[in-house]
């Protein structure tokens, strides 16, 4: 990183300048099975190998953290895969859990009960596609900056190399970087960024991406057979979560449900039966009276 770029450089440092253990982990992982820039370990035996990227890694973390702020300039721009692929969100244990916050008919389950506060399946946190983000406050100060940083830098390189050096520290600068071939950076390079589609960039002022303000995801619960009453509700739509129910107990579930049914609609019956009881006994009543009534008219008379 010949820049020196640090973490410091996102425009949110305390809470996206750094990877974290989990993306630095993977990171990793990567690297050791990429084979390129210093990852490379042809010629070497297994133990040469072991020894080897044992100390190249070492500064693992600061690759992970340059290549989470190139995943996130990509991201702004429309050009992470994360963009194009459209993927639904899952809720994985120790992730941060997507949950229901507004009432809606979508957060209802089909008895009418609220999944609000309960986790949410089939959310997506891309879903307005390859559009960028530029029309957010600061968004295009920031890439701007980066970019004009990176083609200062470059215009210097260039002019170096064009008229050699003038000092010391120039000519150091030009065997290292020319001579040795120092490179920009040793983080493992990402997959080929995925091309722009015409009219998805914001180019003039703070223009909304076409597709944002639908926001749409579908589908938006999948899990639509999760009753809001059920036991383990809360936590059905996290994945790797340990159950809060037995396969005997959600058994016994199911067979609640349709005996609750069963007894709901011979409820419903023996409701209607009363009914109909009961309008014969009042038409009954209603033809003794009248009866009685036309007695005393009649002894009258």
């Amino acid at each position: 990183m010949p820049w020196g770029w640090s973490s410091s450089s996102l425009p949110v440092s305390n809470e996206a300048g750094s990877a974290w253990p989990r993306y630095e982990a993977q990171y990793l992982k990567d690297a050791l099975q990429s084979d390129v820039h210093k990852y490379n370990t042809n010629g070497l035996d297994a133990v040469e190998k072991q020894v080897y990227l044992d100390k190249v890694t070492s500064l693992y973390k600061q690759e992970a953290d340059e290549l989470l702020k190139t995943e996130f300039e990509q991201w702004l721009q429309g050009r992470h895969a994360a963009n194009i692929e459209n993927e639904v969100y899952e809720n994985v244990d120790g992730k941060p859990v997507r949950k229901w916050v507004f009432r809606s008919k979508a957060a209802e389950d089909e008895h009418g009960g609220s999944k609000v506060g309960q986790a949410r399946a089939g959310w997506k946190h891309t879903p307005w596609g390859s559009a960028s983000l530029t029309h957010l406050p600061g968004v295009r100060e920031y890439l701007r900056g980066g970019e004009q940083s990176a083609i200062d830098d470059d215009l210097q390189m260039q002019l170096l190399a064009e008229f050699g050096p003038q000092n010391v520290e120039e000519a150091f600068k030009y065997f290292k970087h020319w001579v040795k071939g120092r490179p920009l950076s040793d983080a493992a390079p990402l997959a080929p960024k995925p091309a722009l589609e015409m009219g998805q960039r914001s180019d003039f002022g703070r223009q909304l991406p076409n597709r944002m303000h639908a926001y749409v995801s579908d589908p938006s619960d999948r899990q639509p057979h999760v009753y809001a009453a059920d036991h383990n509700a809360e936590t059905a739509a996290v994945d790797d979560a340990i159950p809060s129910t037995t396969t005997a107990e959600d058994e016994s579930i199911t067979q609640a449900k349709g005996l609750r049914a069963e007894l709901e609609a011979s409820l419903r019956d023996d409701e209607a039966r009363i009914g109909d009881i009961e309008q014969v006994v009042e038409e009954h009543n209603d033809a003794v009276h009248e009866a009685g009534a036309q007695a005393v008219r009649r002894m009258a008379d």
